[in-house]
């Protein structure tokens, strides 16, 4: 330690001893950043050559360094500015010049001009994306405002960083720094699906209409109807819309349904799968996304947890039937489980709250009209995974519609409110799973959703789907 640090902190353990201060002392921070606030002002520095004001005076070149236990050093610098009117106004100048490099804009591009150094491998389904043509704004340098810096860039992994990229650049540059890709790698994300870019899309239309039988079948008319509402509205679009399925089923039992439905399961752009454990991209093949596998396992208790949710979530009159594994239906992040009879199992917050004391956090949905639970990490729902999406292909969730029925899974109420447009179709849902949400003690959807919100609309008796999607979009 330095001789003038040492002595300072020799005297405060002196004082803690000698008061027995012991356990009860604070260290506050009384320096300020007063040479970065002169340099605002245009006002040349003297500060010391120890510590943080090394590291400012390099950035702004505004004043000397000394030595300050140097009475010498300093009166010498200051003279040296006083009288040097040239060094005065150099000083004054660079301050002026340089101070936004301690603002927060700044921080941020210089932050990202870093990231974007080490984000060199870009995931398939991004090759696909197309940038957006650079805005107005964009080219005027450094008066951008930090939300258009920031804008496409939270999970922007295809980029190529020049060497040349510095913290001096505009925010245009970075932002073209970052948009561009290497022809090859445009070439190979364009091989399988020609012509196919979710990047191109400017809104999203994603169909969570729980569709099933009594018997947990899904139930494909009223499945087909709620495909072809959606799909309706697609007219004029010119590819700038694109469509998402969201159901708790798996991505085998989903594509079979489509098919089912008369449906290609390449129109869509993507399928929220297993209550949103699964995303997969059915243009391209019908797995799993593996990163955003990656992102939903932050905490996942895995299979410490799958053997003890049947002996949690059965009723105390159960039979070990009522609620078993189903294997058919499981996944690495999904835990699936068939209930035989709705009466003989327990309600989620009922489940979770068990779960919760026994350190176990997950996210619990009934689907499939209460035949079926999904036990999926903490970081995986439907909700979570459309914010996903719209954050890796660049849509504004202001321009995503959702459609829902009137019941549905017990994870419906998560769908409605939000930044996206909530489109609820009545007399699509014949049985959901809505019941075993909570016990009757407990609070209603009205009490945490707000109904009357202008993002919720019910669509009327002959009103048509397509007009009220293009009027809200």
């Amino acid at each position: 330690m330095a001789g003038g640090g040492g002595t300072v902190l020799t005297a405060v353990l002196k004082l803690i001893d000698r008061y027995d201060l012991y356990g009860q002392v604070a260290y506050p921070k009384h320096h300020k950043q007063t040479d970065v606030q002169a340099a605002a002002y245009g006002l040349p520095v003297v500060a010391t050559k120890n510590g943080g004001p090394v590291d400012i005076l390099k950035a702004l070149h505004n004043g000397l360094l000394v030595d300050p236990h140097s009475a010498e050093a300093i009166t010498g610098a200051l003279l040296s500015l006083l009288a040097d009117k040239g060094q005065w106004l150099e000083s004054r100048r660079n301050g002026l010049r340089n101070i936004h490099r301690f603002s927060w804009p700044h921080h941020c591009r210089l932050y990202l001009s870093h990231v974007a150094a080490y984000c060199d491998h870009p995931s398939p389904h991004q090759r696909l994306r197309v940038p957006g043509v650079p805005s107005a704004s964009a080219s005027m340098g450094g008066d951008d405002s930090l939300s258009d810096s920031l804008r496409g860039l939270s999970l922007q992994i295809s980029v190529d960083a020049s060497n040349d990229l510095n913290a001096g650049d505009s925010a245009a540059l970075i932002m073209d720094a970052l948009r561009r890709r290497p022809a090859a790698d445009r070439r190979e994300g364009s091989g399988r699906a020609l012509g196919f870019a979710p990047g191109r899309r400017q809104r999203l239309l994603v169909v969570a209409v729980d569709c099933y039988g009594d018997d947990g079948k899904p139930d494909v008319e009223q499945l087909k109807k709620a495909i072809d509402a959606a799909m309706s509205a697609s007219d004029g679009a010119g590819g700038r819309q694109g469509y998402v399925l969201s159901t708790g089923m798996t991505i085998p039992e989903t594509a079979e349904t489509l098919k089912a439905c008369g449906a290609d399961p390449a129109g869509f752009d993507a399928l929220i799968c297993s209550s949103g454990a699964e995303i997969c991209y059915p243009w391209k093949e019908l797995t799993a996304d593996e990163e955003y596998s990656g992102h939903v396992a932050f905490r996942w208790p895995g299979d410490h947890v799958k053997t003890v949710v049947p002996r949690l979530g059965k009723a105390d009159d159960a039979q070990a039937s009522d609620l078993a594994v189903d294997v058919s239906a499981g996944s690495v992040h999904c835990h699936a489980y068939a209930a035989t009879d709705a009466s003989k199992v327990k309600k989620v917050d009922s489940i979770r709250q068990a779960l919760r004391m026994r350190g176990f956090r997950c996210n619990l949905v009934y689907t499939r009209a209460c035949t079926r639970l999904n036990v999926i990490p903490l970081s995986a729902s439907r909700p979570r995974a459309l914010r996903y999406l719209s954050i890796q292909w660049g849509i504004d969730l202001a321009k995503v519609a959702v459609l829902v029925g009137e019941t549905g899974d017990t994870d419906r109420e998560k769908l409605l409110p939000g930044l996206h447009k909530t489109v609820i179709l009545p007399g699509m849902v014949s049985r959901g799973s809505e019941q075993l949400v909570r016990g009757e003690d407990g609070y209603a959807t009205q009490d945490v959703v707000a109904m009357d919100s202008p993002n919720i609309i019910t669509i009327a008796e002959g009103q048509a789907v397509s007009d009220l999607l293009n009027a809200m979009l």
